[in-house]
């Protein structure tokens, strides 16, 4: 019997009919592991930003975690080696983002609408931005999400060792991510990859729903190379 087969999940690299599933899995974990439908403007927007780049342009720093008894996926880390590559191909979203917001007249439903608005004035205040002096010595990042029955297994820190393997095999220089303050679950897993906390800046786009403050908080970990200029 195979190590894979032994265990109740395993993390294996992304292959193209995961795709699907990731969608799933991103949208059903939007806010702090759970499903929150009133916290983003939609399920398909919601997926179609945090993880069409990871999954159609840079693929290969796709991991997935799939149950090893019926081969269903529970969870997934995409990646990139350097942020500045996700921000350019945003503009290249947002048309048809904007398309599916009209056509499901988005705009319309309360809940909805508050989600895009809150999310459009943060991000023409700035508020998602990287702290200088991060984006050079640290560019690369990950966004990680898993179904409740993979939770507790190990394979968060699975899915982790394998992106950071291969950040250090092309010679990147370090990995930032950036939580919300609220998020208690992934500010420990931090600690326990070895990443610092560097930088914690107020957020608004989620003040339609959470009452009390929130942070974009900027974690770090230096893998040991130099920034290449």
């Amino acid at each position: 019997m195979t190590e894979a087969a032994s265990e109740p999940f395993h993390v294996r690299p992304y292959r193209p009919g995961d795709r699907q599933a990731i969608r799933e899995i991103c949208a059903a974990t939007c806010w702090m592991g759970q499903y929150r439908p009133e916290m983003i403007p939609d399920d398909w927007v919601w997926a179609e930003y945090w993880t069409r780049y990871f999954t159609d342009i840079e693929p290969e720093h796709t991991w997935v975690v799939e149950e090893s008894a019926t081969g269903k996926i529970a969870g997934y880390l995409n990646g990139t080696t350097d942020e500045r590559r996700f921000q350019a191909y945003v503009p290249r979203l947002m048309p048809g983002i904007v398309w599916h917001v009209i056509r499901r007249r988005l705009l319309r439903r309360p809940a909805a609408r508050r989600a895009i608005l809150s999310m459009v004035q943060s991000m023409l205040r700035n508020e998602f931005r990287l702290p200088p002096g991060v984006e050079r010595p640290y560019p690369a990042t990950l966004h990680l999400d898993l179904l409740p029955n993979a939770r507790g297994s190990g394979m968060g820190l699975r899915l982790f060792k394998a992106f950071r393997a291969r950040m250090e095999e092309l010679g990147v220089p370090g990995i930032h991510v950036q939580p919300l303050s609220v998020n208690r679950i992934v500010k420990r897993f931090m600690g326990k990859a070895g990443f610092r906390l560097v930088a914690s800046s107020p957020i608004r786009a989620f003040r339609h729903i959470e009452p009390g403050p929130v942070e974009l908080q900027t974690w770090v970990l230096d893998l040991g190379l130099k920034a290449k200029s």
